[in-house]
């Protein structure tokens, strides 16, 4: 009987264990699917991929003398830039990137990797050093590395024997060079009888602009974007979260127009205006106030200041503002320069 009376007193225990062990199992929380990370190479890349073998595939193109944008997102631009690849190289023009394809990409990447960043006129320019053992010349030339093109003969000039450093600003006859990767090459020794000893012999990136904030830095939230709500008025810039005290460079060569304090506002601020484009860059929060004086002539990748948090501001950071041409309240208007500085980052 004692047996008896407790068996459905075992098995009513044994649902219940297997009741909570039900339980148990419901309440475990579904693990969120992770997206798959595909390596460059691995599948064929098209308008409306994304990841980050779409980033390596924009920062190659970049490298290859084809400027794209580096967000991971095969969008429009992206798509347009693999176009104008496809045309440098003679491959079929579809804008798409084939696993073959990708191959391809990937080895010359590798052969042409350069080393060295340099601006249009900048405030450092790429130079060739060449000893000679006579008077004379010599010929240096400028070769585009993505199309092969001769953009620009130096003729150096020796009086007796000697070494000098041949230096090129990115001028071309009738304007400047646009974004791409060059080398510098000896040519010709001439009557000089020069010889390449040193100097930026590898290929090199040329730029028109640099990026503002060299130091580690983010793009911030919603609200440090262009066009974001402010208290009776829209953000009209982007902001750059950096640490106090990071450097700020000149993006595009040109002149300081504006050097002020606004304590309700912009706090330290510059406004520069670039000489190429004739559009205005401002420069607000600095740290101190900026050493270059309204009318000072500044250099692509020359220090203009510091990141603050002077004036109206939460935090230190930069807040930047680009202006189309004539500038900044004299006849341009604010643009978003997100596009802008995601492509600057990119051979930062």
């Amino acid at each position: 009987m004692g047996e008896g009376k407790g068996r459905p007193r075992t098995v009513a225990c044994a649902l219940a264990a297997l009741a909570l062990v039900a339980m148990a199992i419901w309440a475990i929380p579904a693990v969120a699917k992770q997206p798959r990370v595909y390596r460059f190479g691995t599948r064929t890349l098209a308008l409306g991929s994304k990841g980050k073998d779409v980033r390596f595939l924009q920062r190659a193109l970049t490298k290859l003398g084809v400027p794209t944008s580096i967000d991971g997102v095969f969008g429009k631009g992206t798509f347009r830039s693999v176009e104008a690849f496809e045309r440098q190289r003679g491959w079929p023009v579809n804008g798409v990137i084939t696993r073959k394809e990708a191959k391809r990409i990937r080895k010359q990447v590798a052969k042409r990797q350069v080393t060295g960043s340099y601006f249009i006129y900048g405030y450092s320019a790429p130079g060739i050093t060449l000893t000679a053992r006579r008077t004379g010349e010599a010929t240096v030339k400028v070769v585009s590395i993505s199309t092969g093109g001769v953009v620009q003969t130096l003729h150096p000039s020796f009086a007796g024997g000697g070494s000098q450093t041949v230096l090129w600003n990115g001028s071309v006859p009738g304007g400047y060079a646009p974004d791409g990767t060059y080398q510098l090459k000896l040519t010709n020794p001439g009557t000089a009888r020069a010889s390449a000893v040193g100097g930026q012999l590898q290929p090199f990136g040329m730029h028109l602009h640099a990026f503002p904030v060299p130091g580690p830095h983010t793009f911030g939230g919603p609200d440090a974007r262009f066009g974001a709500p402010r208290s009776g008025h829209t953000h009209q810039g982007q902001d750059i979260p950096a640490a106090c005290g990071q450097k700020e460079l000149v993006d595009e060569s040109g002149v300081v127009r504006v050097n002020a304090y606004q304590a309700s506002g912009a706090g330290y601020y510059v406004v520069l205006h670039g000489a190429a484009t004739g559009t205005d860059s401002v420069y607000m929060h600095l740290k101190a106030p900026s050493w270059a004086a309204a009318g000072t002539g500044v250099f692509a990748g020359q220090q203009i200041g510091k990141v603050g948090a002077t004036g109206d501001a939460l935090g230190c950071h930069l807040h930047f503002e680009r202006w189309t041409a004539p500038g900044w309240y004299v006849g341009g208007a604010p643009y978003d320069p997100l596009p802008e500085l995601l492509y600057w980052d990119s051979y930062s």
